[in-house]
């Protein structure tokens, strides 16, 4: 990955870490021609791909791919991450623009959307070229802006056959519910909506909208916290910090984060068991 995006990588287990970079190469060393760049000076690559842990095999049955906001990979995927590769699934983490620290949380451009997912597209396209992941279920967890490109991806008459899975942490509801509106036609995939009901960009009759949309074409679950803000999986680095994200739906305006340590430990759990049943209804 580029120098810029250091920084913001929490350090992980050397066993870890070497899978991370050994199965990124891989992956970009397959396509050089497809691969992506994640950020604007730095060498092609599709993101960090964390293998499962322990006696899992070495092609794994599943991959989730998690698409994080718009202000680039933070350290919130670890622990949905740690989580899903104990059930001996793999992660890939990507972003859907390039992110330097010049330009990270800046505002949106008028065909962001558009860019947004067909980078997610292409990231699927190279997962099925690989022969590894070929024959793999798909599944696709969005992090807040995130969602819209996922949930396009998921609708998607080509694309939307190969994904099993969708999960969306708080993704701007309205905003969302507008754009499916406008797709064509929804996910057909299971869907999992999480989001709290103390959430200005995410409020719980606009959540409730969106569920009730999606499940015209797909089974929808919607878990909503009490007292849960935007996301409340994101820790602050400083004691007194109060960091602001993009409001998803609202380009140039933010939102602030209010951390739940109780919140992120079971929106992660409940992600990875979702993954876990859509992955084994699949195969059956």
């Amino acid at each position: 990955m580029p120098g810029t995006l250091v920084p913001r990588l929490s350090p992980r287990p050397a066993r870890r870490t070497w899978a991370i970079v050994g199965a990124m190469l891989a992956l970009t060393l397959l396509l050089p021609e497809r691969g992506l760049t994640a950020g604007s000076d730095g060498p092609d690559a599709v993101g960090l791909l964390w293998l499962p842990d322990g006696e899992a095999p070495s092609v794994p049955p599943a991959v989730v791919i998690a698409v994080h906001e718009l202000t680039g990979i933070d350290p919130r995927g670890w622990r949905y991450g740690e989580q899903i590769t104990a059930a001996g699934i793999a992660v890939l983490h990507v972003e859907l623009r390039d992110v330097s620290a010049d330009n990270a949380g800046s505002a949106a451009v008028a065909d962001e959307a558009a860019a947004a997912l067909a980078r997610l597209l292409l990231v699927i396209d190279i997962l099925a070229e690989d022969p590894r992941f070929a024959n793999a279920g798909l599944g696709l967890l969005a992090f807040g802006t995130a969602g819209e490109a996922a949930m396009r991806a998921a609708a998607d008459p080509v694309y939307g056959g190969r994904i099993a899975a969708l999960v969306l942490l708080y993704p701007g509801c309205a905003g969302l519910d507008a754009a499916a509106a406008t797709a064509g036609g929804g996910p057909r995939s299971p869907v999992l909506l999480l989001h709290g009901d103390a959430d200005p960009a995410n409020s719980p009759a606009d959540c409730s909208g969106l569920a009730a949309r999606l499940a015209h074409t797909a089974p929808v679950r919607r878990v909503e916290y009490a007292g849960a803000s935007y996301a409340w999986d994101w820790a602050p680095s400083g004691l007194h910090e109060v960091p602001e994200l993009p409001r998803p739906g609202q380009p140039g305006l933010r939102v602030a984060v209010r951390h739940s340590p109780e919140g992120a430990a079971l929106s992660a759990t409940r992600a990875a068991s979702f993954f876990a049943a859509a992955f084994a209804a699949r195969r059956r």
